[in-house]
C-alpha cells in the first residue's frame, strides 16, 4: 500500500524526527536527506563537545519543499501524410498523353505529344513561346475548342450546309470512338481545315535556335481518339529524340536519372533551350556530385508551384472552365488528372465532360472551388478567413480528397487535445478567468480536468502545509533570536575623575 504524506508525518512526529520524501526515479530529495541527516547528527553532539565553536553554527534540519511534478508533455501533432506531388503521375501522363495540346515534331517524322501547362510552368522558354502563341492567335488562346470524336466530327462537317440555312444538325453526346485510330481516317473537310490552320504558322528560327516553326492543327489524340486542336512545334534537326525525351521528363517531374547515357547531348540541349537548372544537374552528375541536385530539385518545384498559382489565378493556358453557382473558374485538365482520381475519371473516361471545354458543377461556390484547385495544384492549402470550412469539407468529400478532409476535419481532434492540455496545465489561471465556462463543461471534461490538472490537488495541499510550517519555524527562529539578544554581555567604561 502507498503511504500518504499525512501518515508519514504522523509517524515522524511520534519518533521525533524530521520527515522527508525521496525518489530515485525523479531524483528528488536524495541530497536533502543526507544533508539534513548530517545536520541532525552534528547538532546532537553539541552538548558533548560544547567547546567546538563550529558546531554552534550548524543549522537545524531544513524543511523540504514538496515535489512538483513536471507538466504533461503537449500532444503530438500528427499531420496526415500529404499525397505525392504527382511527379510519377506526371511522368506517366507524358507516356500516355491524355488531353495533350502540344505536338513536337522531330526530323519531320517523330511525333511527341505533351501538355502546355507542364512545359510552361517548368521552363521560362516554353512559357514565353506559348504565351506568344496565345497573344498572336487569340482565337485559339487558352486552349479554346472542344475535342470531339472522329466520326462525330465528320457528321458535323457534313452538316455545315444545312447549318448555313439556319438548321442545326442533331446534337450528339461525345464518346470515345475506338474505331478511329489515326489521322488518316479524317474526312476531307477536316484535312482542309488542318491545311488552312497549318498555313498560318510562325517561323521561330530567329526567335530561338532549337525551334523551326509553330502552328495550330487539328489532330487526333492517341489515347482518347478524339479530335482537338494542338500546337505543333517543329524542332531544329540538331535536337535528338533521346535527350529531348529526357528533357521533357525532367520538365514534368523535376528529376534526372543519374544513369542517363547521353549526358553531353542533354547538356547541349539544355543550354540551347535555356534550362540552366537542368544544365547544372548534368554537370553535377558528370562531376560525381549528384547529391547537390536535391537542392536544385527543391528550387525547381518551388518556382513551378509559384508559376502554377499564377496560371490558375489568371487562367493562362487553361483548357477547361468550371461554371459554378456564383461564377466560373478556368483550370487545366492535365494537372487535375494527375492530382485527383475523381477528375481523372471524369476527364479520362467516356463521360461527356471529357470532351467538353465547359463543365457545370452545381452547388459549389467560387471561393471553395478556388481553394480546392489551389490545393490540387500545389498540395498546399492557403489560409483564408472568408472561406467556409464546412463548404470546403463538403467539396473535398465530393472530390474524394481524403487528405484535404483530414486537414480540415479530423485535425479537430488534435485541436481539442491541445485545448484540454492548455486548460489542464493552466488550470488555476483559467478557472479564475472563466469559472462559469469551466463549470458548464460536461462531466467527462470535468473528470479529465481533475485527473490531469497541473499543479495537482495533492501538491497544492502539500504546498499549503509546507508554507504553514515554514511560517511557524520563522516565528520560532525570530523568538529565539530575541531571547538570545537579551543575554548579551554589556561593557562600559567609567568616566575619568574630573580634576
Amino acid at each position: 500500500d502507498i503511504l500518504p504524506p499525512e501518515k508519514g508525518r504522523e509517524v515522524a512526529k511520534e519518533l521525533g524526527i524530521p520527515y522527508y520524501e525521496t525518489s530515485v526515479f525523479d531524483q528528488f530529495g536524495i541530497k536533502d536527506v543526507f544533508d539534513n541527516a548530517i545536520r541532525a547528527a552534528l547538532i546532537s553532539r553539541r552538548h558533548l563537545q560544547f567547546w567546538k565553536s563550529h558546531l554552534k553554527k550548524v543549522q537545524k534540519p531544513l524543511l523540504q519543499a514538496p515535489f512538483l511534478p513536471p507538466k504533461a508533455p503537449p500532444p503530438v501533432i500528427k499531420v496526415p501524410e500529404c499525397p505525392s506531388a504527382g511527379t510519377s503521375d506526371a511522368a506517366c501522363l507524358l507516356d500516355n498523353p491524355l488531353c495533350a495540346d502540344v505536338l513536337f515534331v522531330l526530323h519531320d517524322q517523330e511525333h511527341i505529344f505533351a501538355h502546355r501547362i507542364y512545359l510552361a510552368t517548368s521552363s521560362s522558354k516554353f512559357y514565353d513561346l506559348f504565351l506568344m502563341e496565345c497573344e498572336e492567335s487569340p482565337c485559339w488562346g487558352g486552349g479554346a475548342g472542344e475535342e470531339v470524336p472522329c466520326r462525330d466530327f465528320q457528321g458535323r462537317t457534313q452538316s455545315l450546309g444545312s447549318a448555313e440555312e439556319g438548321k442545326e444538325g442533331p446534337q450528339r453526346t461525345p464518346q470515345a470512338d475506338p474505331g478511329a485510330s489515326s489521322g488518316q481516317d479524317l474526312p476531307e473537310s477536316l484535312a482542309l481545315q488542318m491545311e488552312a490552320s497549318g498555313s498560318e504558322g510562325h517561323a521561330l528560327s530567329g526567335w530561338s535556335k532549337g525551334f523551326v516553326s509553330m502552328h495550330r492543327e487539328v489532330r487526333v489524340n492517341p489515347i482518347s481518339k478524339r479530335v482537338g486542336p494542338v500546337t505543333v512545334v517543329r524542332l531544329d534537326p540538331s535536337m535528338q529524340s533521346g535527350p529531348f525525351r529526357t528533357l521533357l521528363r525532367f520538365l514534368y517531374s523535376g528529376q534526372l536519372d543519374e544513369k542517363e547515357k547521353d549526358l553531353l547531348g542533354l547538356a547541349q540541349m539544355a543550354e540551347v533551350l535555356e534550362m540552366f537548372d537542368l544544365r547544372m544537374m548534368v554537370e553535377n552528375i558528370m562531376n560525381k556530385e549528384a547529391f547537390m541536385n536535391q537542392e536544385i530539385t527543391k528550387a525547381f518545384h518551388v518556382r513551378k508551384a509559384n508559376r502554377i498559382k499564377e496560371c490558375l489565378s489568371k487562367g493562362t493556358f487553361s483548357d477547361v472552365t468550371f461554371t459554378l453557382d456564383d461564377g466560373a473558374i478556368s483550370a487545366h485538365k492535365p494537372l487535375l488528372i494527375c492530382s485527383c482520381e475523381w477528375m481523372a475519371a471524369m476527364f479520362g473516361g467516356s463521360f461527356v465532360e471529357s470532351a467538353n471545354r465547359e463543365v457545370h458543377l452545381p452547388n459549389i461556390n467560387k471561393m471553395s472551388m478556388q481553394a480546392v484547385l489551389e490545393y490540387l495544384y500545389t498540395k498546399q492549402l492557403s489560409p483564408n478567413l472568408d472561406l467556409d470550412p464546412l463548404e470546403l469539407i463538403a467539396l473535398a468529400n465530393r472530390f474524394c480528397l481524403t487528405h484535404l478532409v483530414a486537414l480540415q476535419f479530423h485535425n479537430a481532434n488534435q485541436l481539442a487535445a491541445w485545448c484540454l492540455h492548455h486548460i489542464c496545465t493552466n488550470y488555476n489561471s483559467v478557472c479564475s478567468k472563466f469559472r462559469k465556462e469551466i463549470k458548464s463543461k460536461s462531466a467527462d471534461n470535468q473528470e479529465y480536468f481533475e485527473r490531469h490538472r497541473w499543479p495537482p490537488v495533492w501538491y497544492l495541499k502539500e504546498e499549503d502545509h509546507y508554507q504553514r510550517v515554514k511560517r511557524e519555524r520563522e516565528k520560532e527562529d525570530l523568538a529565539l533570536n530575541k531571547h538570545h539578544s537579551r543575554r548579551k554581555w554589556c561593557f562600559w567604561h567609567s568616566s575619568p575623575a574630573v580634576a
